[in-house]
């Protein structure tokens, strides 16, 4: 898959905005408000974690990754978080996936977490403003859609593949396997000599 761009996680935040107020609606009915709230920020979430996931071009740990953010998402509900320490769970979610699956160094990984936070502070700012929380969740999303703007690899050396990295190694040990052989067949002619 490409690397997502800019536009397309400005999309991704509008309608995960326009969604809330339905679902909030649809669920204040069923469970009441707080239970309500928390079960759109887990879903909102989550949602975004499998966007984040399937855009990814990483291929292995994909689906196990996505799974424990399932899991994990469930225990802060089934635990009963508040709903201030939940959006912290899932804010620290969204950095530890996007970390795994679109950096290649710490400073971009770090720099992905700096941009969780400032989505948070973002969110906060607008939401004490205008007191609406579709606007806040637009702000935080909309902060992340950034994300694309940071490398991935930070640093001066190219990014290697683990199979390139072994396949090397493994070409070194043979080159030095047959240099050994050589070296002891010399001796053992030398000495029978």
């Amino acid at each position: 898959m490409q690397r997502p761009t800019l536009l397309e996680g400005v999309l991704v935040a509008l309608v995960l905005s326009l969604l809330v107020g339905p679902i909030v609606v649809l669920l204040q009915s069923l469970v009441g408000s707080l239970l309500a709230w928390k079960a759109v920020v887990v879903v909102m979430v989550y949602t975004y974690i499998c966007y984040l996931l399937v855009q990814s071009s990483r291929k292995s740990g994909r689906v196990t990754l996505g799974l424990l953010a399932f899991a994990v998402l469930l225990a802060g509900i089934a635990l009963d978080l508040r709903l201030t320490s939940l959006l912290l769970l899932c804010a620290a979610l969204i950095w530890g996936i996007r970390a795994f699956a679109y950096s290649r160094s710490l400073v971009s990984a770090v720099l992905q977490g700096g941009l969780c936070v400032l989505g948070c502070g973002a969110a906060l700012m607008v939401y004490g403003r205008s007191g609406s929380y579709a606007l806040a969740i637009w702000s935080f999303f909309l902060v992340q859609a950034a994300f694309v703007l940071i490398p991935a690899r930070l640093t001066r050396r190219p990014a290697v593949d683990i199979s390139d990295e072994l396949r090397g190694s493994l070409n070194n040990f043979g080159r030095a396997h047959h240099a050994a052989e050589q070296a002891l067949n010399r001796l053992a002619t030398r000495e029978a000599g």
